[in-house]
This record gives C-alpha cells, sequence and structure tokens, in this order.
C-alpha cells in the first residue's frame, strides 16, 4: 500500500521543534548522518562574514536557527526571514527572542516566489535545505538573485542513498539535482561560471553566487 503525499508545508508545520533539533541539540546520528546541514550553515556563515553588517534574505527560513547564527556569528546587521509553515515562523520568532535578537529579525508567512517585498533587496540571502521541496528550481534561483545585491548561497540535494532513504520515510514531494543542472540553473538567472563556487557538502552541494 503506498504512504499518503501531503504538500511539503504541511508535512513541515507539524516537525517544526524535530527540525530545530538537528541544530539546537543534535544527536550522534544527526553529526553522523546530517554533517551536511551543518556545512551547507557553514558555507552561509562564511559568505556573510565578507560582507560587513549585511542584510539577509533567509529564504525557507524554517526554525530561525539560520537566521539567529548570521547575526551571531557572521555579523549580519538584520535578517530576514520567509517560510511557508506558520509552525515555524512561531517558532523561529520565539528563538530569536530567547537569544536576544529579536530586534534584528523579522519572520514572514509566505513563499519568496510570490511574496511582495515592496523593492526591498538585500545584501546576502541563503536558501538552506529549500530546493528539495521545490519544484521549479529556475524560477526560485533567478527570484533569489533579483532580490540580492552581493551574494547568496544555496544548497541542492543530488540524488544518493540519503535521497533514496528520504523518499521512503518523507510524505512530501523530494526533488534532486546534479552539477550540470545546477551550473545551468544558475547561468540562466545570469550568474557566470567564474562568479559560482560549487562546495562538495554530505548529500549534495553548496552553491555560492557573487553578484560583484
Amino acid at each position: 500500500m503506498s504512504k499518503q503525499m501531503e504538500p511539503a508545508q504541511s508535512y513541515w508545520d507539524a516537525r517544526s521543534a524535530l527540525f530545530a533539533n538537528y541544530y539546537i541539540k543534535p544527536s550522534l546520528f544527526d553529526r553522523m548522518f546530517r554533517s551536511g546541514v551543518y556545512g551547507r550553515v557553514a558555507e552561509a556563515i562564511k559568505c556573510c562574514r565578507d560582507i560587513p553588517g549585511a542584510t539577509v534574505l533567509d529564504a525557507g527560513s524554517g526554525p530561525g536557527i539560520n537566521s539567529v547564527s548570521l547575526i551571531k556569528n557572521a555579523g549580519a546587521s538584520h535578517v530576514t526571514g520567509i517560510d511557508f509553515s506558520q509552525q515555524m515562523v512561531d517558532f523561529a520568532e520565539k528563538v530569536a527572542k530567547s537569544e536576544n535578537v529579536d530586534v534584528k529579525t523579522k519572520f514572514i508567512l509566505g513563499d519568496v516566489l510570490t511574496h511582495n517585498f515592496a523593492g526591498q533587496v538585500f545584501d546576502f540571502s541563503m536558501a538552506l535545505g529549500v530546493l528539495d521541496y521545490t519544484e521549479d528550481s529556475q524560477q526560485f534561483i533567478t527570484r533569489i538573485s533579483a532580490l540580492t545585491t552581493n551574494a547568496f548561497v544555496v544548497s541542492w540535494p543530488e540524488n544518493g542513498i540519503r535521497m533514496r532513504l528520504r523518499r521512503h520515510r518523507y510524505t512530501c514531494p523530494l526533488f534532486h539535482y546534479d552539477l550540470e543542472q545546477i551550473q545551468k540553473i544558475h547561468a540562466i538567472s545570469g550568474i557566470s561560471a567564474a562568479n559560482l563556487r560549487v562546495t562538495k557538502i554530505a548529500g549534495g552541494w553548496v552553491t555560492t553566487a557573487k553578484k560583484r
């Protein structure tokens, strides 16, 4: 009997605390088999540090752990997080307040593809663990690039053993990529090969795209 599928929004509405604990209280299993989760955050922090006092867009901000980390560990002046799960937005606001950075954060319920940012752009953007659930990755990267003035970091899952295990467990659609797709998507969005760095992490890649 096949499992019943659900939208990614519903799936993550029920799992905000679980996902947050991957960062807050990682188990030995998490450290061993989810190392890519920590590797992609490290790449985002490294890139953001090169932009003093950066304003940040965290697309698919989830429980807000990464948003807070960029303020505390990368010197970001303000982070706007956007997520389609109300439970994640609520959780993120609590995390920011508990870390005393709520005045430097704003969390929005919405879809980065359709939300009206009223002309606002950001020095730095990141989308970590987002394209796993995004059907139109080309539209997504084009949108992120348009909202970003300096650089953006994105994670990309590959179709390996981990993805096959996730498809067995998860009840929402999942997507994967290869290097050729990743490079082509950035090129169509106006990011040349010279301005794109691709870093291998467990379970996929992280890209750093420079706008200047």
